[in-house]
């Protein structure tokens, strides 16, 4: 009879590992589940954060050329959007004294500080207008006959 004692405790340990196997099997399908669900959320995460970067840079953008041209006293400009400025080339009505002061702010503030209000396409930032003295100063330069000649 020694031997239905060792037999009974065999299967009751055999029983006992099918279950744990069993239990493995759950418990490692669960974790892999999580692990999916967990790398689904970082990866959703990662794009959020992605957009909120972008948009945060642009926001940046935005206050700084907002604060540029509060500081450069130029509000209007800083209300409009720069795809809504009016057209180029209209200048404004303004007494003939007064546009002998901007000539005077121009040359002191701009052509002789190396064109600091002057934009790549030859707009003003100051005025929002093209830049007259750009072209007085090249039709002088012109007329001068400064710089080295083109032979053709």
């Amino acid at each position: 009879m020694s031997g239905r004692p060792a037999m009974a405790r065999h299967e009751a340990r055999a029983l006992v590992v099918r279950e744990l196997v069993a239990e493995h099997g759950v418990l490692s399908r669960r974790l892999a589940q999580l692990q999916q669900r967990v790398g689904d959320q970082l990866q959703a995460s990662a794009r959020r954060q992605a957009a909120l970067d972008g948009e945060n840079i642009r926001l940046r953008g935005e206050l700084v050329r907002m604060r540029t041209a509060v500081a450069w006293d130029l509000r209007s400009a800083a209300l409009v959007p720069r795809a809504a400025t009016g057209p180029r080339g209209l200048a404004p009505r303004i007494a003939p004294g007064l546009l002998e002061a901007q000539a005077v702010i121009c040359q002191t503030g701009c052509a002789g500080h190396a064109h600091p209000w002057l934009e790549p396409d030859g707009q003003c930032r100051r005025t929002g207008q093209a830049c007259d003295r750009l072209e007085d100063e090249t039709l002088s330069t012109a007329t001068r006959g400064a710089g080295p000649s083109d032979p053709e």
